[in-house]
């Protein structure tokens, strides 16, 4: 294994944990870190992908496991089971690292002694803000804090999460919702008082497209409409009828959509319930 450019006093080793999908070399490992050298970093590549087309590393640093399974959080699941740094970063394959990121998140932590997770800040390409962040650093303790998180802003420490925190795979791309496991993967920190912190510094790129820009989509209001049961059980009824007059006073959806949309939103408390009868997590 090879040990990182920049190390801190208690030799922390940074691990980028990659989920990507069909890969069969490892050229995309060049945008990502353009501004940086992947050979200088741990990394983990988990590649969704099928038999017949299989991902393999010959640098020592960059370990890959092939998975025949499909869902980004059963992905995201299988990169926390196997990881072996210190501090794990998640990552995707369509972002670019700014330089020295690693620098950022290590002193980060070394910083914030008791930081089971750090939140850092997303840029883009363009340099127009990619949402609108605090404008300081700060603890995080509510789910106001957490309702907007994206994966690629999260690094964590390894031996606090590994066996006790996971994605819900009811959620994420590739599954039932598309959204909102980020907020639930914080949420369960805070909920069994880990320390989740905000750091105001960018550490990676990203185009200014996001998956959860249109919030009155169909899918969106499904899973908007599963958290809520997640979160508040038969109070969810209520909060559903709540957003989508929300998303009508901002002229998100005219007034012909709203039994249409409420309905899409009972379809995803419907579903997730079935989910929690089948298969439940706790």
């Amino acid at each position: 294994m090879l040990f990182l450019k920049y190390k801190q006093s208690h030799y922390m080793i940074l691990e980028i944990l990659i989920s990507t999908m069909n890969r069969e070399d490892l050229a995309f490992l060049n945008k990502i870190f353009g501004n940086n050298n992947f050979k200088d970093y741990q990394i983990l590549i988990i590649n969704q992908t099928t038999p017949k087309k299989l991902l393999k590393s010959d640098f020592k640093n960059i370990r890959v496991i092939n998975s025949f399974d499909l869902g980004l959080t059963k992905s995201r699941n299988l990169a926390i089971v196997n990881a072996i740094g210190d501090i794990c970063l998640i990552a995707d394959d369509d972002v670019e690292y700014v330089l020295d990121f690693d620098k950022i998140i290590i002193s980060s932590f070394s910083a914030l002694k008791h930081a089971s997770a750090i939140r850092f800040r997303i840029g883009t390409f363009t340099g127009k803000d990619y949402k609108n962040y605090p404008l300081k650093s700060k603890r995080l303790i509510n789910k106001k804090d957490i309702i907007d998180a994206s994966s690629i802003e999260i690094a964590f420490k390894r031996n606090e999460i590994i066996n006790k925190i996971s994605f819900n795979t009811f959620f994420g791309l590739g599954s039932y919702f598309t959204c909102g496991e980020e907020y639930l993967f914080l949420k369960e920190m805070i909920n069994k008082k880990l320390q989740v912190y905000y750091q105001n510094d960018t550490i990676v790129k990203h185009s200014f497209e996001r998956s959860t820009d249109n919030i009155a989509g169909d899918d969106f209001v499904k899973a908007q409409a599963a958290l809520y049961y997640h979160d508040y059980k038969n109070l969810s009824y209520l909060l559903l009828i709540k957003f989508i007059f929300f998303l009508l006073r901002k002229s998100m959806i005219s007034y012909s959509q709203i039994l249409d949309k409420y309905n899409k939103g009972l379809s995803g408390i419907t579903i997730y319930k079935k989910l929690e009868r089948e298969n439940p997590l706790d």
